[in-house]
């Protein structure tokens, strides 16, 4: 996921509105004033036992990235065929559905304005993309999903996620929403909880049964404008996160 946003941003910030997605950033650049895929991804990686070096294994991460998106059929290899280099140029898939046809037809095409959900440019400078797990990713997104279509819910009284939407609109199992706690204690988003706690865990069985008011959200984006490392690694109390 982390490579699949960062493919987007790096798309949207060079590319004008409108054009098909074109891909010239090597994963490992040939010359030090440019910066290539591994740069633009926190991986983690040191010399493994087998021999090979930190920067072999650095690649290696970012080729599976890249080889898990061609498999969900978010991106396509247009050097596939290549016995070597074919991770290379790699290109995003069209997001709105459209059947493979002309080249255009397959590609990502970088949105106009107001199109799709809105990304604060801090989630991607301040390193949020980097820091948070992608259940965490996945629902704060499906949050701004929800609050860009009932902006006046999110403003008021916040929005809700029910189960049928979970899990046929945004395909999030029930762990994966649960990453609502920790989205809560980095403050990137606001619990509003009208129900009170009276048991451990009967408030959350009420809900499944649809008996009680689930559980609402109201995005809080001041965070983002902070450092990911320093919030993220204060919250748990760690000295060095990253």
């Amino acid at each position: 996921m982390r490579l699949y946003l960062t493919a987007l941003y790096d798309v949207q910030v060079r590319q004008r509105p409108g054009s098909v997605h074109t891909n010239d950033r090597l994963i490992w650049p040939t010359s030090a004033a440019d910066i290539g895929w591994v740069g633009l991804l926190a991986v983690t990686a040191t010399v493994s036992a087998k021999g090979r070096s930190e920067m072999d294994n650095r690649v290696r991460q970012v080729k599976s990235a890249i080889g898990r998106l061609v498999r969900e059929d978010a991106a396509f290899l247009p050097h596939g065929s290549r016995p070597r280099n074919r991770f290379e140029n790699f290109l995003l898939s069209n997001d709105g559905g459209v059947a493979p046809g002309l080249p255009a037809e397959s590609s990502y095409i970088t949105p106009r304005r107001n199109e799709g959900v809105s990304l604060p440019v801090e989630f991607f400078t301040n390193n949020w993309v980097h820091c948070l797990t992608d259940s965490e990713i996945a629902l704060w997104i499906s949050i701004r999903l929800l609050a860009r279509d009932h902006p006046l819910a999110h403003k008021e009284s916040g929005i809700f996620m029910t189960e049928s939407t979970r899990t046929y609109r945004f395909g999030l199992t029930r762990d994966a929403y649960e990453a609502h706690t920790t989205l809560r204690r980095f403050g990137l988003i606001v619990g509003i909880d009208n129900v009170p706690r009276w048991r451990a865990g009967r408030t959350e069985r009420l809900r499944e049964q649809g008996l009680v008011e689930p559980l609402r959200f109201r995005l809080d984006d001041r965070m983002l404008k902070e450092s990911a490392t320093r919030i993220i690694g204060g919250t748990l109390g760690v000295d060095q996160f990253w």
